[in-house]
């Protein structure tokens, strides 16, 4: 028995609004990563995070509304709420372990 996937047809008039959101879903996640990225490398002043920050909610309402325009089901609604959950602390992960590791190898440098 072959299983198949369901997914109710979406109505020709509203491809460009399904478009439209799905494509600020890109651009907030890209502002986002791009405010968090340049104000912990220096670029620019830490306040400006707080935009970034915005840029990430803006984010996920973008990808709630594009979830209902699709009709996700809840299980996929859940997958991208974690998700969501994940891309907001990924850069600061990344950037602490960054830090932590040039600790780690200066401190061995000055030792020798």
């Amino acid at each position: 028995m072959e299983s198949t996937i369901y997914m109710p047809q979406l109505a020709a008039d509203q491809f460009l609004g399904i478009f439209i959101v799905a494509t600020m879903v890109l651009v907030f996640g890209v502002g986002y990563a791009a405010s968090i990225t340049l104000s912990k490398m220096g670029f620019i002043a830490k306040k400006w995070q707080l935009f970034g920050y915005t840029f990430w909610i803006l984010q996920v309402y973008t990808l709630y509304d594009l979830g209902m325009r699709i009709h996700s089901s809840p299980f996929t609604t859940k997958v991208l709420a974690v998700a969501m959950l994940a891309y907001l602390f990924a850069p600061h992960l990344y950037f602490y372990l960054i830090d932590e590791s040039e600790k780690r190898y200066e401190s061995s440098e000055d030792g020798q």
